[in-house]
């Protein structure tokens, strides 16, 4: 097993004993044994409200991914906490993070609030730049605004866990925007044409043709879209390692789940198969989706 199982699947008690028995991991270990075990979270060169704020997600990553707290318990005392620290005993959470991102955007942060795969996390970033790009799609050609995220003080739970090596890249806001941090990509590589631009677009397309559409749903759409223009044999495996039909809150492990169904019995070692299954799969799935939300929103939405 590597160490990036541990990670995907939130056991950092796994991996900290998978690397105490790996000795290419001397170096990073003490990291790990500091925050998780011995409760020395980082501070940030942010002012101390902020960092107070930070503080309670630090906790809440050890509470859920080192000791073990079911998530709901464990973000239940976040929020708690978060209510306490802004005298906001009573708050909703819509409210809570209203707030929470205010006290950001004053001290000249940019702030988003709520949940990555099932989990709590904000990403906090300094600048973002807006720049247009044509992306191409089985449905069409359109430009799309991107924003491109720099400066990042916290980059949500992946990130935290991992140290930067892994974590969100971007996401698409309701909008239509598609937000993408500067320091996950290669602005030449597929991973940000196809599984960057490519995926986050599908995404924009269905949440407008298809309100209503779930998270699940998204994924497994923007999967097969990265899947039908994607050079990579492995992209595929890369999908399936995440699947897990038992993560209800989670979109990738479920649409991963769905993409292991249907590609069960395809050649997963010839690249034009893999991408042809994709684009059909896709083809499939759009008129069960018109079925689903109404063919007469998908065809409005086309001519917008």
């Amino acid at each position: 097993m590597q160490i990036s199982q541990f990670f995907l699947s939130g056991d950092i008690k796994g991996a900290i004993a998978y690397m105490r028995d790996h000795e290419e991991f001397r170096d990073i270990l003490p990291a790990y044994v500091a925050i998780f075990e011995d409760c020395e979270y980082r501070t940030y060169e942010i002012p101390d409200v902020l960092n107070r704020i930070l503080l309670l997600y630090q906790i809440y990553f050890r509470d859920t991914f080192y000791c073990g707290l079911p998530e709901t318990e464990a973000a239940d005392k976040l929020l708690t906490e978060l209510r306490v620290l802004l005298s906001m005993p009573d708050a909703e959470e819509e409210l809570l993070a209203e707030r929470l991102q205010s006290f950001f955007e004053q001290s000249g942060y940019h702030a988003l609030f709520g949940k990555t795969q099932g989990y709590y996390g904000p990403y906090i970033w300094r600048d973002t730049v807006p720049t247009v790009y044509r992306v191409e799609l089985p449905s069409g050609t359109a430009e799309y605004t991107v924003n491109i995220l720099r400066g990042f003080v916290f980059r949500s739970w992946m990130d935290y866990l991992t140290f930067g090596r892994y974590g969100t890249g971007g996401w698409a806001s309701p909008d239509g925007t598609i937000n993408c941090i500067e320091q996950a990509y290669d602005f030449e590589s597929e991973r940000f044409l196809v599984s960057l631009l490519k995926h986050e677009a599908q995404h924009t397309v269905d949440m407008k043709q298809f309100p209503g559409i779930t998270p699940a749903e998204l994924e497994y759409r923007a999967k097969l879209v990265e899947l039908h223009y994607s050079s990579d044999l492995e992209l595929l495996q890369k999908f399936l390692l995440e699947a897990d039909e038992n993560k209800a809150g989670d979109g990738h492990a479920i649409a991963s789940a769905w993409l292991k169904t249907e590609f069960a019995y395809t050649d997963q070692t010839k690249l034009s198969v893999i991408q042809a299954r994709a684009l059909e799969l896709l083809h499939i799935h759009t008129e069960e989706m018109e079925e689903k939300y109404g063919k007469q929103k998908a065809e409005s939405a086309e001519r917008e």
